[in-house]
């Protein structure tokens, strides 16, 4: 099972800190970690502080996508993994155009399959075209044949895991287990959910303990703990 770290950097989504990160790294003796982060900002303070130490960063950027733009299209997410330096600059040139583009989204269908030669693609278990259309009646389209890519499998204690999971089961396709991690203990839950709120709050929408304004944020299993739980 793939540990997957998210940072502070990923405004909204976690509450690991670098120091927190490394904390981990030095507690259980890492020689690796895969990051992903839903921007670049990260990126050169983390590889600086685990090179320090002598692990490997493998770093993955979750970026919007759309097949092909048509108006019915709902955008859904993947995670692009470089695997050497022009895979890097690929990926920093998808993240331009996701941030950069009418669409905010990056259009698969106007690269061709050559372009993500040096890239690893994975599908995420949340926020995928598969979730939207199980839980988001549909208007998500993916094509990644002859492209390099995986599935990621979650266990989290969610109500909707064992859907998600069956309908990629469905598909046939190459999966690899893995567990987001967007804070260190099961305590931190409470926390985490309402940094999440605050980050996410709507005008006139106040978050609260009791009302926190987050559909679906119904478990505490997103931390090291429990990855550490699901691996003894």
């Amino acid at each position: 099972m793939i540990p997957l770290f998210k940072s502070h950097f990923s405004v909204g989504r976690s509450i690991l800190t670098l120091d927190k990160i490394l904390d981990i790294v030095d507690i259980n003796s890492l020689k690796e970690v895969v990051l992903v982060e839903d921007s670049f900002y990260g990126f050169r303070t983390f590889n600086k502080a685990l090179l320090e130490k002598g692990v490997r960063l493998v770093f993955g950027l979750r970026v919007p996508v759309l097949y092909e733009n048509s108006e019915e299209e709902k955008p859904s997410k993947l995670i692009f993994f470089a695997k050497n330096n022009n895979g890097i600059k690929r990926v920093k040139d998808l993240y331009t155009e996701a941030n950069t583009s009418e669409s905010k989204s990056v259009v698969m269908k106007n690269y061709s399959k050559d372009y993500f030669s040096d890239i690893r693609i994975a599908v995420p278990f949340y926020d995928s075209y598969i979730c939207n259309n199980l839980f988001y009646f549909g208007m998500s389209q993916m094509d990644l044949t002859g492209l390099d890519h995986v599935y990621f499998i979650e266990d989290n204690n969610h109500p909707f895991d064992f859907q998600i999971k069956k309908a990629i089961d469905d598909l046939g396709v190459e999966t690899q287990e893995a567990k987001s991690i967007f804070y260190k203990n099961k305590d931190d839950f409470h926390a985490f959910q309402m940094y999440k709120a605050v980050c996410n709050r709507r005008q006139g929408k106040s978050p609260t303990f009791s009302n926190p304004n987050l559909n679906h944020f119904c478990s505490d299993e997103f931390c090291w703990e429990s990855y550490k739980d699901a691996t003894v």
